[in-house]
């Protein structure tokens, strides 16, 4: 007979294990629908005997263990995984926004389904066609004004258009900022939090959750790298510069910058190098100037390309209507897109168009207009990047936008696959399964009715040994 209790002991262990694994198990059940838990495990070992602690201990080989050790709560999470679907998540996350803004420009300057400047320009054309046959007739030379006026209002109209997204964009940014700043400061929070429990010896899984959900969503927006501390805590780094930093106990607030124009992300005073990400996607956008780009600038087909281009069309064809009406007899005024109206000379006399630079010539002569049609059909450097006709100006831009966004749309698809790819894998590991957790439940209520039996069965050998041996003769 065993001089211990060590049997009620081993099933004691067993039914403290039993319990834990149930709790552990109602609590991946209740949260298997929050977002950022990870399903937890119970960590169990065998503890070994130790004669040593036992002044009676037996000293043949028929000893058994002393039950079971519960060590810890684990988190399943894969770190490798995670750095993947951030790092996929930043620039699926940047290829969306491209596209969302690419969007709404090709839906400004696209003339699939309305008409715009391309129409009107060819408008503009046949008018001048109709009045070289018409030339000193108030009637054409007031209807080839008209075709002018709709010309220049679909520039101003795409200028217009083009800097309220450019508004609505900076906007968006800045309010993008401010949550970068927020999950900053909750990361911190987090950190300091963990780093508490951690040296104090308490459970941080639903804190590491917490923080993990706060790496996910700053990664919609940077691409982070994070290095983890012995003490629990996590320090962020973006582009080589630190915004969380545990170790020195202090964290960044990043800033948006707007110098003439160009926008930056700062944090301590130095512009953070963001290479993907939302943030990358707004900056690509509002700071691209494509061809007009010089050294250190952004070369992105973003709005300024954009507005750059209508710029230059804009001034090109001012310049040229103006230079072949005569000298002192402007047509147009501005020299931008936006600037860019009929001039009152001729808002007030249609017949302010030059017909004809013939000293003597007969009424009707039109050898002027037809001069301006055979210049709008001719290759005229309108940019210092395109030689050609005003049609293919516009067709040229056009067709910019629209393999732009194509671009964007086909590489945003293939993005988010592989982020839907590595959340499936990351997802299968971290992931609550309902069936799995129920067979937990039989497993844990089999073992704690298992090891509730042993100690019945023990209690009852020692009531036999207790009150029933012995007895004999009495």
């Amino acid at each position: 007979m065993r001089a211990t209790f060590s049997g009620f002991e081993i099933a004691k262990t067993g039914i403290q294990s039993a319990e834990t694994g149930l709790d552990v198990t109602g609590q991946n059940i209740a949260k298997m629908n929050t977002e950022g838990y990870s399903r937890q495990t119970v960590e169990q070992s065998s503890v070994y005997f130790e004669s040593s602690s036992y002044k009676y201990a037996p000293v043949n080989n028929t000893v058994v263990g002393q039950g079971v050790s519960l060590d810890k709560i684990n988190q399943i999470r894969d770190q490798f995984l995670d750095s993947r679907f951030r790092t996929a998540n930043s620039q699926a996350s940047e290829l969306k926004k491209l596209h969302s803004i690419l969007s709404g420009i090709e839906n400004i300057i696209d003339e699939t389904l309305t008409d715009g400047l391309g129409s009107t320009l060819e408008e503009f054309y046949k008018s001048l066609q109709t009045l070289a046959s018409n030339a000193g007739d108030i009637e054409y030379s007031g209807l080839t004004r008209s075709s002018a006026k709709k010309m220049i209002e679909s520039l101003n109209y795409y200028i217009e258009q083009l800097n309220t997204v450019k508004e609505q964009e900076e906007y968006d940014l800045s309010v993008t900022v401010d949550d970068v700043n927020t999950l900053l400061k909750n990361i911190d929070k987090m950190n300091r939090a963990i780093q508490v429990e951690t040296l104090n010896g308490n459970p941080t899984n639903e804190l590491l959750d917490t923080r993990n959900l706060y790496f996910d969503k700053l990664s919609e927006n940077l691409e982070i790298t994070t290095i983890s501390n012995a003490d629990g805590t996590v320090s962020v780094m973006v582009g080589g510069e630190y915004l969380v930093d545990p170790q020195n106990s202090t964290y960044e607030t990043v800033s948006l910058q707007n110098t003439a124009g160009y926008m930056t992300i700062n944090a301590g005073g130095t512009e953070l190098s963001i290479t993907s990400g939302t943030l990358k996607g707004y900056l690509d956008a509002l700071n691209g100037k494509g061809a007009y780009a010089t050294a250190g600038e952004n070369n992105f087909n973003g709005i300024q390309y954009y507005k750059s281009m209508l710029d230059d069309f804009a001034a090109s064809f001012a310049d040229t209507m103006n230079d072949l009406n005569g000298a002192g007899k402007p047509l147009f005024e501005g020299n931008t897109a936006e600037s860019i109206a009929i001039s009152p000379e001729w808002l007030e006399d249609a017949n302010f168009i030059t017909c004809t630079i013939l000293t003597t010539a007969e009424d009707g002569a039109c050898d002027n207009i037809l001069r301006m049609i055979n210049t709008l059909d001719s290759d005229i450097s309108i940019t210092p990047y395109f030689n050609g006709t005003f049609d293919e100006f516009v067709k040229s831009m056009m067709s910019d936008i629209a393999i732009d966004t194509k671009y964007v749309s086909d590489v945003k698809y293939t993005a988010a696959k592989v982020l839907s790819s590595i959340d499936n894998q990351r997802e299968s590991i971290k992931g609550v399964s309902l069936n799995e957790e129920t067979v937990n439940l039989l497993k844990y209520q089999k073992a704690f009715e298992a090891s509730s039996r042993v100690i019945t069965a023990l209690d009852e050998m020692l009531d036999t040994i207790i009150n029933k041996m012995g007895t004999v003769g009495r």
